[in-house]
């Protein structure tokens, strides 16, 4: 073990990942919480949906699927409910080849074919209509905000963007092509694919910029005389072509699975009874196909089913470079944190040099853009003689979910380094990923504190000793990483919710365990100003900004005696009091004898007590909050008793509950705002006068649109 902290490589964020070459890597960060891995299969047997027909699947920026049958009508299947809802449809989404759904609602290719219209998305009213004149509309996508549509004007192909105001934007160009059928939208790798007919089936892949295109597959040559005339997306990453093979290979209905990259992922078999295939899309969940019985929803597996291709990515990284030292020393290893379940592969493999001629070459080939990173994947592995045998890594029953594996790289003394990273797996295996690859170069190592006669050892190629204090380095750089990070336990920022339960109490700030993390941070970092102006207005203002942060202040703190202070009747000696001020008296229960004594009222004060007239009014201190119900909900367990640890022993604390409005002024200081009447939500935030009924839209039914109201 050592304090100095290892100089390294390190590939874990989305921006370092990008900076490597991937083949078939599913890399959507968000859904695989930070990890790289195979592309996941789906299911083998699907969910369906009963329709008379089906064709056009969608979904809705709500998260429903939406489809249209046969008979006009269109279905809805919401995310709460497993049965459909079936509604008319206007006449163009009745007979809609495609739909496209967008934040703003569904768009279809019009009636006459030459325009594109835009319907709400609940109603199912028209919103707009965009009439594109000397154009022959083909199909239409989406790149997440506006609508895309491929038209064939004057015998060339063109995507033309239109903006949810009906704002026609620069068409995109498409050269070298004719015949289109369809055509998606990958918005991660800013990509076009065109499906096109002319002499064969074909599918091409353009940039954005459009142009000519720089990838293709023959569509008969996937799978045995296949022939497809359905495009889908996943609208990221993958394409999905829906077709049947050839009436000599039994007409069996598939749909292939393409990446950016033209790479055939996989081929998903469809019961026979659900061709011929009408429509395709898919979520980060499912897979939509539609067909004569009606829509099927294909799971995304948790394993390789059975029956399944295998799965597996690949990575190169960039050129690593490790600079001279006086003891020759270069690189120590490559690291790769991963989850391997039993019946996974990863391998590790590298490929070294020291000439900057063959360094110019490699780079040339990695950034060449006229290239798909497969290509230069392929081009940089096409020299056998360049990459050293893998170091193989097979997963087991007992591996845990996440692990450190560790290929040695000690013996390389070229100062250019490329490292390759694979992973495999096969038919019931779950999927495996990848969180974080780093790459070591020397600081210092452990072969330092040997006597130097063994230090000598290091500069022999596959010295045993090395090997050992290898090993030895690897797996105590757990306890190395975990004594370098022990300042982040008790660092507000980055310490764990238990350590600021712990810190918080060590530094006496007022605590509780239900706060939520935010605020725990908050007041930890900012105990040494609570600590200061405890039992002052200020201190406890400090808390409740912590606690309740945000412009304008959702809380005030009221101290009658230091706001108002007590009236003083004016005299010889004294010229009166200002104005606002507390009056003091004599309690209701203060009684004379023999003069206004009342039974039951009157009684004598306690031992030490001065009766003033005022003490029953000071040291009285009253905070008004403005919160939601939820809020008041979540806080009322623990705020008032924070607040109190902030004032002084003798003082009494009040804190009422307002709403936000109650807290707003008619001048322009912050408080008022300019919104809409909020909705009513009865029994928690209803505002008499204010809440009222939304004016939104009804879906429509056979019997007409929904108002809400029922009549019995």
């Amino acid at each position: 073990m050592n304090t100095e902290k290892l100089k390294s490589y390190r590939f874990a964020t989305e921006a370092q990942w990008n900076t490597c070459l991937f083949v078939e890597a599913d890399r959507d960060l968000r859904r695989t919480d930070g990890a790289v891995r195979p592309f996941p299969p789906y299911e083998r047997i699907a969910t369906r949906f009963e329709s008379q027909g089906a064709h056009a699947p969608a979904m809705t920026h709500a998260r429903d699927v939406i489809w249209r049958d046969d008979n006009g009508a269109l279905h809805r299947l919401s995310t709460c409910s497993d049965t459909p809802e079936t509604h008319p449809a206007p006449l163009a989404i009745a007979h809609a080849k495609r739909i496209v759904a967008t934040s703003d609602g569904p768009w279809v290719i019009g009636d006459p074919p030459d325009s594109v219209e835009l319907y709400d998305d609940e109603t199912l009213s028209r919103l707009l209509v965009v009439d594109l004149p000397d154009t022959r509309v083909i199909d239409i996508a989406t790149d997440g905000q506006s609508v895309l549509v491929l038209v064939e004007r004057d015998g060339v192909l063109q995507s033309i963007p239109i903006d949810c105001a009906g704002h026609v934007g620069e068409p995109v160009v498409f050269d070298c092509v004719s015949g289109a059928e369809a055509f998606v939208f990958l918005r991660r790798s800013r990509r076009f694919v065109l499906l096109t007919s002319d002499c064969q089936l074909r599918l091409y892949w353009f940039n954005a910029e459009g142009g000519r295109p720089v990838l293709s597959r023959v569509v008969g040559a996937v799978r045995p005389c296949f022939e497809g005339h359905v495009l889908g997306t996943d609208s990221t990453d993958r394409v999905f072509l829906g077709g049947a093979d050839g009436k000599e290979f039994k007409a069996a209905p598939y749909v292939v699975i393409f990446d950016a990259d033209a790479n055939q992922l996989a081929d998903l078999p469809i019961d026979r009874r659900d061709g011929p295939i009408t429509g395709i899309t898919a979520t980060r969940e499912n897979l939509l196909v539609t067909g004569p019985r009606g829509l099927l929803r294909f799971a995304v597996a948790e394993s390789i089913p059975e029956g399944a291709e295998q799965v597996s990515f690949t990575l190169v990284t960039p050129m690593l470079f490790s600079p001279d030292r006086e003891d020759k020393r270069r690189w120590l290893r490559v690291q790769a944190i991963a989850d391997l379940p039993e019946g996974t592969t990863l391998e590790i493999s590298y490929g070294s040099t020291d000439s900057n001629e063959i360094r110019d070459q490699l780079n040339a080939i990695a950034t060449d853009s006229t290239l798909s990173a497969t290509q230069r994947v392929q081009r940089l592995s096409s020299e056998p003689q360049f990459w050293r045998a893998p170091t193989v890594f097979s997963g087991t029953a007992a591996s845990p979910s996440s692990k450190t594996y560790s290929a040695k790289l000690f013996d390389v003394k070229d100062r250019y380094l490329w490292v390759r990273v694979a992973m495999t797996a096969t038919t019931g295996a779950r999927l495996p990923s990848l969180s974080e690859l780093a790459v070591l170069y020397p600081g210092r190592t452990l072969m330092e504190d040997l006597p130097s006669i063994y230090q000598k050892e290091e500069a022999r190629p596959n010295s045993f000793l090395r090997d050992l204090v290898g090993v030895l380095e690897t797996t105590t750089q757990g306890l190395d990483s975990q004594i370098g990070t022990m300042g982040r336990q008790i660092h507000p920022a980055t310490a764990p919710e238990p350590w600021l339960n712990f810190i918080a109490r060590w530094l006496g700030v007022p605590w509780d365990d239900a706060l939520s993390l935010d605020q725990k941070r908050a007041i930890v970092s900012r105990a040494a100003y609570l600590a200061k102006a405890r039992g002052t207005r200020a201190g406890i203002e400090i808390l409740l900004e912590t606690l309740i942060p945000g412009t304008p202040r959702r809380f005030r703190v009221i101290d009658r005696t230091a706001d108002a202070g007590f009236a003083i009747l004016g005299g010889a000696a004294c010229s009166g009091s200002t104005l606002p001020a507390m009056l003091g008296g004599r309690t209701p229960w203060s009684r004379e004898l023999d003069s206004d004594a009342v039974l039951g009222h009157m009684r004598l004060p306690c031992p030490g007590q001065l009766n003033d007239g005022v003490w029953h009014l000071t040291g009285k201190i009253r905070v008004d909050v403005a919160a939601t119900a939820a809020e008041r909900k979540q806080w009322q367990p623990w705020l008032l008793a924070l607040i109190t640890e902030m004032v002084p022993l003798t003082a009494r604390v009040e804190l009422r509950w307002l709403t936000s409005h109650a807290m707003a002024s008619n001048r322009l200081d912050g408080t008022m705002t300019l919104q809409s009447a909020p909705a009513p939500h009865l029994g928690t935030d209803a505002i008499t006068s204010l809440a009222r009924l939304p004016e939104r839209g009804a879906r429509l039914s056979p019997s007409g649109p929904a108002t809400g109201i029922r009549l019995r």
